[in-house]
């Protein structure tokens, strides 16, 4: 996935090779179905059949895609896994595009190729058809979270009652930090050049991702481009939006809601979420630094 990963938990230190082990195992099978990295990866092998049927895959690229759908959906499509020529077309994959900023014509033969609404899931074979033959998806907003719902499964059949496992930034816990105390999370400041804490939240055993634009990005005449594209444009965002905290039942959720919600921006993002119940913090950038708000439903997770 191409980040690092952090598992905290409370128990016999006879099973911790045992619990690395399966741990390594499992993240080294999450890459190989899940990357766009990896040219033979159970998801590179669905974006590169053009034949229009329904392609079998792993359980693990079914239900992500799945999950993708629904937020999808519910965002109105600005939650948008079929973003990768874009991604790619603006440096933000593996092609290294030395920041030069795309042709408006590049931009919207990209934009005709990225429809995502219209895929199928067949979770019975399971098998996946694609909206068009040449639709090309990219896991990357969503893969992170159901890494750490996986493995705060495996943890969890393991017998571990305690733990906090983070992939990425991605979060999920359960049970009491080594203090005996409830899990205190930090939602980071958004700002380039330092961290410093912006609020301390107390998730319980929810999901927790958050989402921003204040490090993956670069300038190119004075201009910044973030890494977070619109769909609808085919354009980095522009809004004052900085960052998005999420929580929700399950880090996959939680993962992609934020980064719709950084798509979307604060207005119709608060609206999505006082309407479906979901936690969401917002980081907006003004005149006089940062100001923030948050969801009803977020407000019981704050520290007091």
């Amino acid at each position: 996935m191409g980040t690092t990963y952090h598992i905290t938990y409370h128990g016999s230190s006879k099973n911790a090779q045992h619990i690395q082990q399966g741990i390594s195992q499992r993240l080294i099978e999450l890459n190989q179905h899940l990357s766009t990295y990896i040219d033979n990866s159970d998801l590179m092998q669905l974006n590169n059949d053009h034949s229009g049927r329904c392609v079998p895959v792993t359980s693990d690229t079914a239900q992500v895609v799945a999950g993708a759908l629904k937020i999808n959906q519910l965002s109105d499509g600005a939650f948008n896994p079929g973003l990768g020529p874009l991604i790619e077309l603006w440096g933000f994959d593996r092609k290294d595009t030395g920041h030069k900023i795309p042709e408006p014509k590049s931009i919207q033969d990209a934009l005709s190729q990225i429809r995502f609404e219209s895929t199928l899931v067949d979770m019975s074979v399971p098998c996946i058809t694609k909206s068009s033959p040449e639709l090309f998806i990219n896991l990357s907003a969503i893969a992170k979270g159901y890494g750490v719902d996986e493995l705060a499964n495996f943890m969890e059949s393991q017998g571990i009652e305690s733990y906090m496992v983070e992939v990425g930034g991605e979060l999920r816990m359960r049970g009491q930090s080594p203090r005996g105390t409830p899990w205190n999370i930090a939602i980071e400041s958004p700002i380039s050049e330092a961290r410093t804490v912006q609020k301390i939240i107390n998730p319980d055993i929810m999901g927790v991702a958050t989402s921003g634009d204040y490090r993956n990005y670069f300038e190119k005449d004075g201009k910044r481009y973030s890494h977070t594209i619109d769909p609808t444009t085919g354009y980095p965002i522009e809004h004052s939006l900085v960052s998005v905290t999420v929580l929700a039942p399950s880090a996959m959720e939680a993962d992609g809601l934020a980064t719709a919600f950084m798509v979307l921006g604060e207005a119709r993002s608060m609206e999505i979420a006082k309407q479906q119940n979901i936690a969401a913090f917002f980081i907006q950038k003004s005149s006089d630094g940062f100001v923030e708000s948050f969801s009803p439903s977020f407000e019981p997770y704050l520290k007091k």
